[in-house]
C-alpha cells in the first residue's frame, strides 16, 4: 500500500503521487496528485501563507475557524462534500475546478473570492455568507461558472462589487434577502429555472446579456436597476420592488410582466418586447410626472386609468394584441409612430390636452366612438389600413380653434413655421377623410375635408403670397367659401348666406326706387309702396336720357355698395346676424309686393327695362351672385359632392 507523502504530511496534507515545491511560507502541489485530506489547522501552524494546488484530486478538507493564507485551486476535482462557515481572510481562488458533491459555505466570510471556469455538480449554498469587506473592497467574482443544481445566496452580504459573468445555472437560483452593499452588482448569466431576488437590497443592480428560461422574480430595493439585452422566456415580476430608477432596454419578456406593485420614481422601457400581459399601476409612477415608453413591443397591456393623469408618451411602440382604453381620461398623451397590430378602442374617452398619433399605423379597427377631444388631435401621416369609427366623437372644430392651435404650437418653439405646422394638421385631417371614404362614410368625411381646407387657408396666409398670384387667389377663395357655407358642410349657414344675398338686393332696390322717386318729387306713402315702383318704371327712361352720366355713376355706386354690403354681411360675425334678421323681413315684403323680383333676370325678357336702369344694374350683379349661391346651397345639401370618388 502506497504511503502518504511524508514531507507534505508534516503540513497536514495527506497526499499520494505528489509533485510539490515547498518554500519558506509557500506550498505548490501539482501533477495529478491525489489528496486524501487537507488540514488547514496544521497548515497554518506551520507558517504557510500561500497554498497553490493544480491538477489534483481532493477528498476531504478540514477547515479552521479563521483561514489567513491565500489559497489557489486550479484544475482540481473535489470528490467529497465540502462544508464550512469559517472566515477566509486571504484570497480564495477556484479556477477550472469540479465539485462532484454538495458545497455548503453557509455563514462563511470571504474577503477576496474568485471562481472561474468551475463546475458545481450538486447543490451549492452560500446562505448568510459575507463577501468582501467595507474597508478594502476586495474583488468578488464568479466568471464562467456552471451550477448544475440549486444555488442559494439567500441572506448573503456583498460588501465588495460582485460580478457574475457568463454564469450558467441549471436549477433554481436564490438571492432572497441578499444585501448588495457594494457599489455595483452585475449579472451576465444563463438560467434554466426560476431566479429569485425576493427582499434583496442593492444600490446598482445590472442584469445584462442574460437568458432566463423560466421566471425572474425581482422583489428588490434599489437605487438603480437595469435589465439590458436580456431574454426572459416566462414571467418577469417586480412586485414589491422599490427604488429610484429602473430601465429595461433591448430585452424580451416571453410571457407576463408584473409591474403593478413596483414603486419607483423613474421607469424607462426602451426597445424591448413584452409578449405577454404587462401590468402597470399608479404605484409605478408615484413621483413621476413624465412617463416614456420607447421602441417597445407590447403583448397584452393593461394600464390603470389613474396613470394617464400624468403625461405618458408611447414612441415607436408596437401593440401586438387588442388595446382597450375605453372610458379613460387622458391628460397629455402621445402615441407617435406606434403600430397597432390589432383593434384599439378609445370608446367614450376624453383627451383633455393635446394627443399625438402622428405616423401611427392602425392595421385593424381604430374606434374613437364618443370620444371627447378638448384639443385638436394630431394624426398627420397616420395610416388606417382597416376601419375607423368616429361616430359621436366631438371632432367638430371651427376655423378659429384650428388657427389658435397652430399658432400656439408655433409659439412653443416646435421648430417649424406656422404653415408647416398647418400642413401637418392638414395631413392629419386628410388621413381621417381617406379612412372614412374607404368606409363609405361620406358625411363624416366631408367634415374632415373642411378641416383640411381650414389648414390650407392658414398655410397660405402664413406664406403671405403675392397679390393676384395663384396662391393669393386660392387663399381668398377658401376664405369666401368658408364664410359662405363653411366649405359646403353647413346647410343653415349656406341658406342664411342665400337669404342675405336676396335681402341686401331687396334693401338696395327699395332704396334705389325711393331715391329716384324722391328726385322726381314723388311723395312716398306707406300705404302706396307698390305704386312707388309703378312711378319709378314710368319715369326712369326719361331720367336716364336726360342724366346719362349721373345714372352711370349711380349704377357703379349701387353695384359697389351691393358687393360691399354682401362681403360685410358674410364676413363680419355681428353684421351677419343683423343682416340675417333684416333679410328675412325683406323677403317677406318682396313676396307680398312682387315675388318675381326675387329673380330679376326674368325682367330682361318680360319688362324690357331701359339700358342703364339702376334696377337692372343691381339686378344683374344680384342675379350672378344669386345663381352662384343657389348652386353652392344645392351642393351643400348634397354634401357628398365635395368628397372625391
Amino acid at each position: 500500500m502506497e504511503e502518504f507523502d511524508k514531507e507534505l504530511a508534516i503540513y497536514g496534507i495527506f497526499a499520494k503521487n505528489a509533485q510539490k515545491t515547498i518554500e519558506k511560507d509557500k506550498i505548490y502541489i501539482f501533477g495529478n496528485t491525489i489528496i486524501e485530506t487537507i488540514n488547514f489547522k496544521i497548515l497554518q501552524t506551520r507558517g504557510i501563507k500561500y497554498f497553490d494546488i493544480k491538477m489534483s484530486e481532493i477528498k476531504n478538507i478540514i477547515f479552521s475557524k479563521d483561514i489567513l493564507l491565500d489559497i489557489f485551486f486550479s484544475n482540481v476535482t473535489f470528490t467529497k462534500k465540502i462544508e464550512t462557515n469559517c472566515n477566509f481572510k486571504g484570497e480564495l481562488n477556484f479556477a477550472s475546478c469540479i465539485f462532484q458533491e454538495s458545497v455548503n459555505f453557509q455563514q462563511a466570510n470571504f474577503e477576496n473570492f474568485i471562481c472561474t471556469y468551475t463546475t458545481f455538480e450538486k447543490k451549492v449554498s452560500f446562505l448568510g455568507a459575507v463577501f468582501g469587506n467595507t474597508e478594502n473592497k476586495k474583488k468578488i467574482s464568479f466568471f464562467n461558472v456552471t451550477f448544475l443544481n440549486e444555488v442559494v445566496f439567500s441572506d448573503a452580504i456583498f460588501n465588495s462589487n460582485i460580478d457574475f459573468d457568463k454564469g450558467y445555472f441549471h436549477k433554481e437560483l436564490k438571492f432572497n434577502r441578499t444585501k448588495f452593499n457594494c457599489d455595483k452588482a452585475k449579472f451576465n448569466i444563463e438560467c434554466k429555472n426560476n431566479v429569485m431576488f425576493v427582499g434583496a437590497v442593492g444600490k446598482n443592480i445590472t442584469i445584462i446579456e442574460s437568458n432566463f428560461q423560466n421566471n425572474l422574480i425581482l422583489g428588490v430595493k434599489f437605487n438603480l436597476l437595469n435589465i439590458i439585452d436580456s431574454e426572459i422566456l416566462k414571467d418577469l415580476t417586480l412586485n414589491n420592488s422599490t427604488g429610484h430608477n429602473i430601465e429595461i432596454i433591448n430585452s424580451i419578456i416571453g410571457k407576463n410582466t408584473d409591474l403593478s406593485f413596483l414603486l419607483t420614481k423613474n421607469i424607462s422601457l426602451n426597445n424591448s418586447t413584452f409578449k405577454g400581459e404587462i401590468s402597470l399601476s399608479t404605484n409605478n409612477f408615484f413621483d413621476t410626472q413624465n412617463i416614456n415608453f420607447k421602441d417597445i413591443t407590447f403583448g397584452k397591456l393593461y394600464i390603470p386609468k389613474e396613470l394617464f393623469v400624468k403625461s405618458v408618451d408611447f414612441e415607436r411602440c408596437i401593440f401586438l394584441q387588442d388595446i382597450n382604453l375605453k372610458d379613460y381620461t387622458f391628460n397629455e398623451v402621445a402615441f407617435n409612430t406606434c403600430t397597432f397590430k390589432e383593434n384599439v378602442y378609445f370608446n367614450n374617452s376624453e383627451f383633455k390636452k393635446e394627443v399625438d398619433f402622428h405616423e401611427c399605423e392602425f392595421e385593424k379597427t381604430a374606434c374613437f366612438y364618443g370620444v371627447q377631444f378638448d384639443e385638436i388631435p394630431n394624426f398627420s401621416q397616420a395610416l388606417f389600413k382597416s376601419n375607423i369609427n368616429v361616430i359621436n366623437s366631438n371632432l367638430n372644430f371651427d376655423f378659429t380653434k384650428v388657427d389658435e392651435k397652430i399658432k400656439l404650437l408655433s409659439s412653443q418653439g416646435k421648430g417649424k413655421y406656422n404653415y408647416e405646422i398647418a400642413n401637418d394638421f392638414r395631413d392629419s385631417f386628410r388621413n381621417f377623410k381617406s379612412a372614412l371614404i374607404k368606409d363609405n362614410n361620406l358625411l363624416d368625411a366631408s367634415n374632415f375635408h373642411k378641416y383640411e381646407l381650414y389648414c390650407k387657408e392658414i398655410e397660405l396666409e402664413e406664406k403671405k403670397p403675392k397679390m393676384f398670384s395663384k396662391e393669393w387667389i386660392d387663399k381668398w377663395q377658401l376664405f369666401f367659401y368658408r364664410k359662405l357655407c363653411d366649405h359646403h358642410t353647413d346647410i343653415l349657414q349656406s341658406l342664411n348666406s342665400l337669404i342675405i344675398i336676396i335681402g341686401i338686393f331687396g334693401i338696395l332696390s327699395f332704396i334705389t326706387i325711393i331715391g329716384v322717386n324722391h328726385y322726381l318729387e314723388y311723395k312716398i306713402s306707406i300705404n302706396h309702396l307698390y305704386f312707388s315702383l309703378e312711378f319709378y318704371d314710368k319715369h326712369i327712361k326719361s331720367l336716364i336720357q336726360n342724366h346719362y352720366l349721373f345714372i352711370l355713376f349711380t349704377n357703379l355706386l349701387i353695384i359697389f355698395a351691393y358687393l360691399f354690403l354682401v362681403i360685410l354681411a358674410l364676413c363680419v360675425k355681428f353684421m351677419r346676424k343683423i343682416f340675417i334678421v333684416l333679410s328675412y323681413l325683406v323677403i317677406v315684403c318682396i313676396m307680398i309686393i312682387s315675388p318675381k323680383i326675387l329673380i330679376p333676370a326674368i325682367g330682361i325678357f318680360t319688362d324690357k327695362r331701359a339700358l342703364l336702369d339702376p334696377l337692372s344694374a343691381i339686378g344683374g350683379i344680384y342675379t350672378l351672385l344669386f345663381a352662384f349661391v343657389v348652386y353652392s346651397f344645392i351642393k351643400t345639401i348634397r354634401k357628398n359632392s365635395i368628397v372625391p370618388n
